[in-house]
């Protein structure tokens, strides 16, 4: 049997594009750590245009989605996806919460889930 197509390839693309993100998009990156890690696809490219408008304002290494800024950095960014991914998956401090308490520890601002989640809609 043939394999469908995954669209969220170019929803993800798509999102990407409209914010002038550099290339390479990892697009498949980020769909295998979010089905290895069972985390909504959107999660990670949304947290990237939140904390560092997709890489673009990173000042440092491979660390487009603003974890621990100014002491983490990643030998690339495949494995920063896949870092972040099982951390928000796994790590204790975010094992079993919600989507709003996973953003909310990731980033104790009131106003964070929501500004994430917003994002997030604006790939479907």
């Amino acid at each position: 049997m043939p394999r469908m197509p995954d669209h969220r390839i170019a929803r993800l693309e798509r999102f990407f594009q409209t914010y002038h993100c550099p290339t390479p998009y990892h697009t498949s990156d980020y769909l295998r750590a979010a089905d290895g890690y069972g985390l909504d696809y959107r999660l990670l490219p949304a947290l990237s245009i939140r904390e560092t408008l997709c890489g673009r304002a990173e000042r440092q290494q491979h660390n487009a989605w603003g974890f621990h800024p100014g002491h983490q950095t990643f030998p690339s960014t495949e494995i920063g996806i896949d870092f972040v991914a099982q951390r928000l998956a796994q790590h204790r401090l975010y094992k079993g919460k919600t989507l709003d308490a996973k953003l909310f520890t990731y980033n104790p601002r009131s106003a964070y889930p929501n500004e994430v989640k917003r994002i997030m809609g604006q790939i479907e």
